[in-house]
């Protein structure tokens, strides 16, 4: 699971993630990015939920995929994530509660504006447009009179803080560093705003953790 803070306008679309990718049972497993510029369509694509599928869905795209700009990949997209996603979970063999969602940032090759796009597993990948606007995942609750990218840490220092009480199972694990995205008219900017105060000892809990299964499977 991740954090996702992003803010859009018409003309440009900054987003923020975490870097840290958990084991099933909440144990650090690596740090990871959260989010891919694709330069030839003008796109930023983010992920949240099961961490690993982004990465195959920016590989299709990349790749397999014939697409004149963020408009026509949506065309195609809903059915090719279904189908990827259909494989993956088999592949991996995981649960039904198990879930990821897609978020696309670009300009529009219809408009020249920035147009947002979401896909749901739990709503089988159907398109949804978002408008113009600020988006948190998950939960905070300082919304008001917040400035991008300067209050960016603290709102995922809050977001730690509500996940941390609450059960362990139902718990969504940020951490790492925190990776910006910022598309404008004349490209994309990406940068590290800074790392958690704990991430030496996260950084620590992976090698420690990489190293115990590395011994059971010797």
């Amino acid at each position: 699971m991740s954090s996702l803070i992003f803010i859009t306008e018409k003309e440009q679309v900054l987003a923020a993630t975490d870097t840290l990718a958990t084991s099933p049972d909440g144990k650090p497993f690596m740090f990871t990015t959260k989010a891919f510029i694709v330069p030839h369509i003008q796109m930023i694509m983010c992920g949240t939920g099961m961490g690993g599928f982004l990465g195959r869905w920016f590989i299709e795209v990349n790749d397999r995929m014939v697409a004149r700009g963020i408009d026509n990949l949506n065309y195609h997209t809903p059915q090719v994530l279904h189908s990827l996603w259909k494989n993956y979970i088999k592949e991996y063999s995981l649960p039904e509660n198990f879930t990821t969602t897609v978020y696309h940032f670009g300009f529009s090759e219809e408009d020249g504006l920035i147009h947002t796009y979401v896909y749901r597993s739990i709503n089988d990948f159907v398109s949804e447009t978002l408008s113009y606007g600020f988006g948190i995942k998950p939960e905070c609750n300082s919304l008001e009179d917040l400035e991008f990218p300067k209050d960016i840490k603290k709102i995922m220092d809050e977001q730690r803080a509500i996940q941390l009480s609450r059960p362990e199972n139902e718990r969504i694990y940020i951490g790492g560093k925190i990776q910006i995205i910022h598309l404008t008219k004349s490209g994309f900017g990406v940068y590290t705003f800074g790392q958690f105060d704990d991430f030496e000892i996260t950084q620590q809990a992976i090698f420690d953790n990489y190293d115990s299964q590395k011994k059971c499977v010797d």
